[in-house]
Parts: C-alpha cells; structure tokens; sequence
C-alpha cells in the first residue's frame, strides 16, 4: 500500500489511470455520507437479495428434481452446467422489452446466475446422503414432508450451503456487473459513471466500496457456514 502511495504520488503510476490509497479514503469519507450514496447501496442491496432469495426458491426444488427425477437429471444437468458459460446479460433486450426498464431485467439475470450452483449442490448432496438415513425414515413411517425436512435436508445441509454461498456471490457479481452496464442506480452503476465521466478518484473510491462490502458479504457466508458445519457436528 505505501509502494502504491509512493507510486501515484510521484508520477510513477499515471493520475488518469490510478490515484493515492489516501486519496481513495479521503473520497471513500466524502461518498458515504451523500443522500446519493444511501439510495445506491439501498437499490444495490434490494436487488442482490431479490436475485438471492430467486436464486434459492428456484435452485433449491429444481436440485430436489434432478435428484428425484434420474431422467429429468440426467437430461437437464448438461443444459443446466452449459448455463454457466452463457452469457446472460445478452438477454437483456428482451427482458426491458418485457419487464421495462427498471431493476426486474436485472434481478432475472443475477438469480438466474444464482440459481445453478444451487441447483446442482443440492442435487449433488441430496444424492450423497448415506442409504441408511433413507431406510431410518421409511422405518418411523414418516411422511415424504417429514422425511425431506427432517432427514434429507439436515443430513444435505453441509453440501447444499456452498451452492446457497457461491449462489449468493453469482447474485453479487450479477447485480454490480448489469449495474455497471446498464443501470440508472446502484454501486455498479455509480462506479460506471465515475469511469465515463473520468472521475478517476470517485471511480476508485466506488470501487474500494464495492470491493469492502463483497469481503463483508463473504465474511457473514463464511461464518454461517462454519457454524452450521459446527452444529451438524
């Protein structure tokens, strides 16, 4: 950090391209207090957590169908793992077209990047949980209710929660990429106007945050998981 100070400082590194960590901070102090700051974190927020909560009210029973269903998983888990490499934001035309332009095309995007890791974790759990769990819920007679709330999906739990993290990291980096690009608010969009508007030092200021509130993001994921991994234990 302080070579990067140096560095910006005595011209090494371009002003135009990166300015000083301290500068970066003194900008980050000026943002965060602005009305206009609170409406972009707010409008980022809201988004992230619709695609999220999309992302696993869709992920979790399509999981649950692919593992219940061989056929259906074995002819939709291709289709399914192609999604990852198929650029989404090319259907954003045709989403403005029909949810107009607002935060809806955005949240399809971002939960449907969600929606597949989650899916295939949990039909990856699901099928590792061991026989004798299946056997010990046909031996109490309880329901198929009972035996997905009380067996299956406590005993998947350990598996399922790395695709519900990593569903909510694809929510994050889908929400601040289209926001980037296409939004009118937003942390994304905000540092994307910085960047056109050659505001280098907001640009990067908008950046940091982004950057601090992905790290808090992973940190809280990181620490739910740890203590549900502890209390399965």
């Amino acid at each position: 950090m302080l070579l990067l100070e140096a560095a910006t400082r005595t011209g090494w590194i371009d002003r135009n391209q990166m300015v000083a960590p301290s500068e970066i901070l003194a900008h980050v102090a000026a943002i965060i207090p602005s009305t206009h700051f609170v409406t972009d974190l707010t409008r980022t927020s809201v988004t992230i957590l619709a695609a999220f909560a999309l992302g696993v009210l869709g992920g979790v029973p399509l999981g649950v169908l692919l593992w219940r269903v061989r056929v259906v998983g074995r002819v939709l888990e291709p289709f399914i793992v192609t999604g990852y490499a198929m650029p989404t934001l090319l259907f954003y035309p045709i989403l403005v077209a029909v949810l107009g332009l607002n935060a809806g095309p955005i949240i399809v995007i971002a939960s449907t990047m969600a929606l597949i890791p989650i899916a295939l974790t949990t039909m990856v759990a699901l099928g590792d949980v061991k026989p004798v769990l299946h056997k010990l819920a046909r031996s109490v007679d309880a329901s198929r209710r009972q035996q997905y709330f009380k067996v299956l999906f406590p005993a998947a739990t350990p598996l399922i929660f790395p695709g519900i993290k990593l569903g909510f990291i694809y929510a994050v980096i889908g929400t601040i990429a289209m926001e980037f690009i296409l939004a009118s608010k937003g942390l994304g969009f905000r540092a994307g106007f910085m960047y056109r508007e050659l505001y280098v030092a907001d640009m990067w200021a908008y950046i940091a945050i982004v950057v601090v509130f992905s790290i808090a993001v992973n940190s809280a994921l990181g620490l739910a998981e740890r203590a549900i991994r502890r209390d399965m234990l």
